[in-house]
């Protein structure tokens, strides 16, 4: 298992693991791979967890999918070429860790917080067949890692659970709702919630996002 490319973490599922979903979690930038896997207890016993660690490190335990940078006067940017290697990275990594693991059947779902929403973005709108459900917390379509044209029979079975803070000091709420006109142009199913908070998950972020992966099951 120590050949794989990414430092993870990984519990199985505890029910129908033969055909429990595989849900996949990417963490925002300066984090690590034990962040979201912690909302597992919370999401219950029925999918099997797998929870990446990027390959940029920060120092002071934080890592990173791809480089932000700042200008003179402050203004963001990110670096998108990297950005796309760490989505292709990603990529990479699932398949070969599906077919150790054997899971090579199971359905893949994605989780991902701020860099790792955008990540998830990049993955299922690249390869919508290969994905089922998303969770896309906290992040936006950044349109440099996407595609410029769809055929919208690929899309038809995608859904997505969109979640900002309306508060959020690093990641605006302009842009979530901008991603979300998106997904309404290409008539991909979703569900979009706003809360008063900023740039994280508060408990009815939370209660909402665990309620929409349980009905995932039915």
């Amino acid at each position: 298992m120590q050949d794989l490319s990414l430092v993870y973490n990984f519990e199985k599922a505890k029910s129908n693991p033969e055909s429990a979903p595989l849900v996949v979690m990417i963490h925002g930038y300066g984090s690590h791979e034990n962040d979201l896997f912690g909302l597992k207890q919370y999401l219950g016993a029925g999918a099997h967890y797998l929870s990446l660690r990027a390959p940029i490190t920060l120092g002071f335990g934080g890592f990173a999918w791809y480089p932000i940078h700042f200008d003179a006067s402050g203004v963001k940017t990110s670096d998108t070429e990297a950005a796309a290697q760490s989505r292709d990275l990603v990529l990479h990594f699932i398949q070969e860790f599906q077919a150790q693991e054997g899971l090579e059947s199971n359905p893949i779902w994605l989780m991902g917080f701020s860099q790792g929403a955008i990540l998830s973005y990049g993955l299922a709108l690249n390869h919508p067949k290969k994905f089922q459900r998303i969770m896309a917390l906290s992040g936006y379509v950044l349109k440099e890692i996407v595609p410029d044209q769809y055929r919208p029979a690929d899309l038809q079975h995608l859904d997505f659970f969109v979640s900002h803070g309306r508060e959020d000091e690093v990641i605006p709420i302009t842009a979530a709702r901008m991603t979300v006109d998106f997904l309404e142009k290409l008539q991909i199913k979703h569900r979009y919630q706003e809360y008063n908070s900023g740039h994280g998950i508060n408990p009815e972020n939370l209660r909402d996002l665990q309620q929409w992966f349980q009905r995932g099951f039915k």
